[in-house]
């Protein structure tokens, strides 16, 4: 959700040249978006369903310019795993965004609603 959500808030505001893309520390390689994603996302008016996960890997983590984990211990693991990404990895929100995988439609929103708070205070606000 909040590569989806921080893709539509940079083209809505005419910023090019940004990437941005999601990988996960606890994923599987080549799942979809889950259905109460995709669902709160169509809420919004943004199409996940092209969605396809992927794992973090070091390439990918050491090629980034920066870093936002959704959770702590995601952050955690990220600077275990890839030492040299410390500097340039760091939690979106202020608090862990709750995964809502397998949780009602609610939770999927409220999860969203930190995503875009933190996106729009902490990335936003910067370009």
């Amino acid at each position: 959700m909040a590569e989806y959500y921080a893709r539509a808030k940079l083209k809505e505001l005419g910023v090019s040249g940004v990437a941005v893309s999601s990988a996960g520390v606890a994923t599987i390689d080549g799942m979809p978006a889950s259905q109460g994603a995709l669902a709160v996302l169509e809420e919004v008016g943004m199409d996940a369903s092209p969605h396809v996960s992927r794992v973090l890997t070091k390439e990918i983590a050491e090629e980034a310019d920066k870093i936002y984990a959704l959770a702590k211990s995601h952050l955690e693991v990220l600077e275990k795993e890839f030492p040299s990404v410390k500097g340039k990895a760091e939690i979106l929100a202020s608090k862990s965004v709750p995964d809502p995988i397998g949780l009602t439609l609610e939770e999927y929103r409220d999860s969203l609603d930190m995503i875009s708070i933190a996106v729009d205070f902490k990335i936003l606000s910067k370009i």
